[in-house]
């Protein structure tokens, strides 16, 4: 890296959102409207992720003055998750979006190129300058004036390998979306509808299956079904700290998802990940290795042929509603174990098992290939940034 420039000394352009008297109120939020307002969970460490959306109305967007993006535009975090950026190019689906009062439009020009200053800005040389900046101590912020400050290789930058990495770890997201779903809707199938396939392979309910009431579940149940708890099908337990391990190929759990990778393990095995702090929806199925820290409770299966069950059935609850918690929401697992489920019988778990687990092979593939897609990404950038490797256009 031979020289660097501050941003305030480029032709980068910071732009902030609309923050006045028509800022949007909760009550102006609609689930399909004309404009995307975005949301602090829709900017990752990883890019956009558009799983939880919230829209304005067309005359709501239309009084408001900054903060629209316009494509290959970036949006960086400013409070909160500080330093996230993601990068408005022709990929992401929504022509009107924008911002929140806790992110910054940073517009590109002639001298830098959009994609070029969007891994710049999420490589270890920024994201230690971020870090050295923020400032607040109750909420961590970044204003514009610092942000200005922020360094930036003054050469040119060869990205498109970087772009090209990027772009097949979410076309993997992508098809592991569609997996999972696939094996949502056979769930839903057999245990929400009771049309699991009876003895001769026909939908059991839809084909004369009985039906008895259960008092306990309130519900009609099949024949031989019986009510019970969690606790009947895991036993759980906490989360551990992981400053002290060394970087390695053991991913590890939070309860906003996967944080980094370590070098050793917590638990090995199939287990359902559910927050005991922070994102209490944020329910995960995980097989083999792995280390959850103490925001996030693991669970090692009671009974075989289970832990893909326990995970569809754990995320029919809404876990926010039965937060603990005053500040931070909480949960307990005394509050888990006792949360009532319909336990089906072992041979109908079994068949169940068996069937989905083709899918969450692809899945568990798809989630290696990532892994190791990201850790090229992460190696390659710093040389691109120093100029030790280049690629022919």
């Amino acid at each position: 890296m031979s020289s660097f420039i501050r941003i305030e000394d480029t032709d980068i352009m910071l732009i902030d959102g609309d923050r006045g008297s028509n800022y949007p109120s909760k009550n102006e939020f609609y689930d399909k409207e004309y404009c995307l307002f975005l949301d602090a969970k829709n900017v990752t460490e990883n890019g956009f992720d558009f799983s939880e959306t919230h829209f304005i109305t067309k005359e709501k967007d239309d009084i408001l003055r900054n903060g629209k993006l316009q494509r290959n535009d970036i949006v960086m975090m400013t409070r909160g998750s500080v330093g996230n950026v993601a990068l408005y190019d022709k990929t992401i689906p929504y022509d009107n979006i924008r911002i929140n009062s806790g992110m910054i439009i940073i517009r590109c020009n002639k001298k830098f190129k959009s994609l070029q200053v969007y891994y710049l800005l999420k490589s270890k040389f920024v994201q230690k300058q971020i870090s050295d900046m923020m400032s607040g101590s109750v909420q961590k912020q970044l204003p514009v004036t610092v942000i200005n400050k922020i360094q930036l290789p003054g050469n040119s930058i060869r990205v498109d390998i970087i772009y090209a990495i990027d772009r097949k770890i979410e076309n993997n997201n992508k098809i592991n979306k569609e997996l999972e779903s696939m094996a949502k809707t056979i769930y839903d199938y057999w245990f929400l509808q009771f049309e699991f396939p009876n003895e001769d392979g026909k939908p059991y309910k839809s084909s004369g299956g009985k039906m008895v009431w259960n008092e306990e579940l309130k519900r009609e149940i099949p024949e031989g079904w019986e009510a019970g708890f969690f606790s009947n099908l895991i036993e759980i337990g906490n989360g551990k700290d992981h400053k002290d391990l060394r970087d390695g190929k053991i991913p590890v759990y939070g309860s906003g998802g996967m944080m980094r990778t370590v070098d050793t393990y917590i638990y090995k095995g199939e287990s359902v990940l559910i927050p005991r702090k922070g994102t209490l929806n944020n329910i995960l199925y995980v097989n083999g290795a792995f280390w959850t820290v103490d925001t996030m409770f693991y669970s090692k299966m009671k009974k075989k042929h289970s832990a893909l069950y326990t995970y569809y059935s754990a995320k029919l609850f809404d876990f926010e509603k039965l937060n603990t918690g005053t500040g931070v929401p909480s949960m307990t697992s005394s509050i888990i174990y006792n949360l009532k489920i319909v336990i089906p019988p072992d041979k109908i778990l079994e068949r169940f098992d068996n069937y989905v687990q083709t899918f969450y092979k692809q899945i568990h593939e798809k989630e290696r290939e990532n892994r190791e897609l990201v850790l090229l990404r992460n190696f390659l950038l710093p040389l691109l940034m120093n100029g030790q490797v280049g690629f022919k256009s």
